[in-house]
């Protein structure tokens, strides 16, 4: 008995420190599409996407993947159904909406 309870003893804690490494991203693909009213690419596992929890009803993301104000961003609230607006500019992005909700997004091109 004494033998099984120093070998569970032992064992419990060696086992319990193995962990699995998270599976890394894929890596970013494109596709591209030409049709008679015209043609779009579109690109996935694009670096910039995240979420930004908003203080106040507002947030900045600092991220040098902003370009410009032309740049497509799509922004959701996570938290609850609230209208959210999102702002791209040089290096960041403005986002304001209710509270202190947290908000999804990324940038399409």
């Amino acid at each position: 008995m004494r033998r099984l309870l120093l070998t569970i003893s032992i064992a419990l804690p060696v086992y319990g420190c193995v962990q699995i490494p998270p599976a890394p991203t894929p890596p970013p693909t494109s596709m591209s599409s030409w049709g008679p009213l015209g043609g779009f690419t579109m690109s996935s596992g694009a670096n910039c996407a995240g979420q930004a929890a908003l203080v106040n009803g507002k947030s900045t993301v600092s991220d040098p993947c902003f370009t410009d104000t032309s740049n497509v961003v799509l922004c959701t609230d996570a938290t609850a159904p609230s209208a959210v607006a999102c702002k791209p500019s040089n290096g960041q992005l403005s986002i304001s909406g209710f509270g202190n909700d947290v908000v999804a997004y990324a940038r399409l091109r």
